[in-house]
């Protein structure tokens, strides 16, 4: 209290960091700020920013929980929106974050009932509750009829239900999510031209304001359909309209980019991919793009950036105490540092991913680990992995003897 940097000076600093988007930081030198703050007026500023500091943690943890979402993490991207509940100070984010709770509920509740366990009252419900406002009161105009198709789509009749969607255009004055609808559903029916017409209609009847997540969707669609037809250039084609249309957002490059890079075309994709890395947000980075560029720099033989950019994917998920890590990360980084000497780095690897959510490959990654112990000369370590490799392949002969026989030579 009496001695140390002055109320003011503990302010500035804390403008510097939130500047910055160090939040965290910021709001523990604006709490020793508020501590030896005199005045009322010094105190209520100081008090108003660390609200606003809370506030931008919240947020910036239900972008992560958003993130989280699309990597299909429902309880990590739940523990995230606990932890911005806990934190936030005003009603309006606390309002963001409790509305992404009751979404990812509703939209975990859908995924885990069947048409056997809820009345069509039910379904209807936890549908309609995932549209878009303006989907909603286009479809409020179709009425029961498509309701009906709903129901039967989610029943698994799929051709009732593309023909009663379709029927539902000879009275559609001006149809527009009715044609996404009927776009995928098409898809779905295995007829991929008339799934592209319907899609360029929903996009062509878009106004400027309107593009949102909806009409992304609908080009990466077109983009994969024209894939399936063998037709490269106009997959091209769309990813770079997508481009086009979101020029400040990563998602379409980094689509185009993934979808290079499976097309085996690595330096193209690691073009792309490294401007999609330009355009994120240094604050909130979507590990998904350094995951893509680290793959496509390994592809291309660039080893040592595509160590860098996966070994960052690990950075970032550890720093936020998500320690499931993706194998689609982990297996070729491990390889990596595998064919560059560090065998000891390889093995934590394997090492880390007996202990994850992808229990089918554990023993797999038990005898990866053991196999590099032992090359590593920690015989008593390698035996511990292998056993417990040997015991979780009881039902793979063929990867059971392989280990055996590691275990033998030991």
């Amino acid at each position: 209290m009496f001695g140390g940097a002055s109320a003011e000076e503990l302010q500035q600093k804390a403008e510097g960091l939130y500047e910055r988007g160090d939040w965290g930081g910021a709001k523990l030198e604006l709490d020793r700020a508020l501590e030896k703050a005199e005045g009322e007026a010094l105190r209520e500023a100081i008090a108003k920013r660390i609200d606003d500091c809370c506030d931008a943690i919240a947020r910036d943890r239900i972008g992560e929980a958003e993130r989280l979402v699309e990597e299909g993490n429902l309880e990590l991207a739940m523990q995230e929106l606990e932890s911005a509940l806990e934190v936030v100070a005003s009603d309006a984010v606390r309002a963001e974050a409790q509305a992404v709770v009751d979404r990812l509920e509703r939209d975990d509740a859908i995924e885990h009932a069947t048409s056997e366990e809820m009345s069509d009252e039910e379904v209807l419900t936890l549908v309609m509750s995932r549209w878009e406002d303006a989907q909603g009161e286009e479809y409020e105009e179709y009425g029961q009829p498509f309701l009906d198709a709903i129901l039967l789509l989610h029943r698994g009749e799929l051709k009732e239900g593309r023909a009663a969607l379709e029927a539902l255009f000879e009275d559609a004055e001006a149809p527009r999510y009715l044609w996404l609808e009927l776009g995928l559903v098409r898809r779905l029916d295995g007829d991929r031209a008339g799934a592209r017409e319907a899609l360029i209609e929903f996009i062509d009847s878009l106004a400027d304001d309107e593009k949102g997540d909806a009409m992304l969707a609908a080009y990466v669609e077109l983009a994969l359909i024209a894939d399936e037809d063998d037709e490269f250039e106009e997959a091209m084609a769309f990813f770079e309209q997508a481009v086009e249309e979101f020029e400040d957002d990563y998602r379409p490059l980094l689509a185009m980019g993934r979808f290079l890079r499976r097309h085996e075309l690595a330096t193209e994709a690691v073009d792309v991919l490294e401007v999609a890395k330009e355009s994120l947000d240094e604050l909130r980075p979507d590990w998904r793009v350094m995951q893509e560029l680290g793959l496509a720099y390994r592809e291309a033989g660039r080893g040592e950036e595509a160590i860098g950019e996966l070994e960052a994917v690990v950075s970032y998920l550890t720093e936020r105490k998500h320690l499931d890590y993706p194998p689609e990360t982990v297996v070729p980084l491990a390889e990596l540092h595998e064919s560059h000497g560090k065998k000891e780095r390889a093995a934590d690897l394997y090492a880390t991913l007996t202990r994850g959510s992808d229990t089918a490959n554990h023993a797999r990654y038990h005898g990866e680990a053991g196999r590099l112990l032992a090359e590593l000369g920690l015989k008593d370590e390698a035996r511990r992995m292998l056993k417990r490799g040997v015991a979780l392949a009881e039902d793979d002969d063929a990867l059971r003897s392989e280990l055996e026989e590691r275990l033998d030579a030991l």
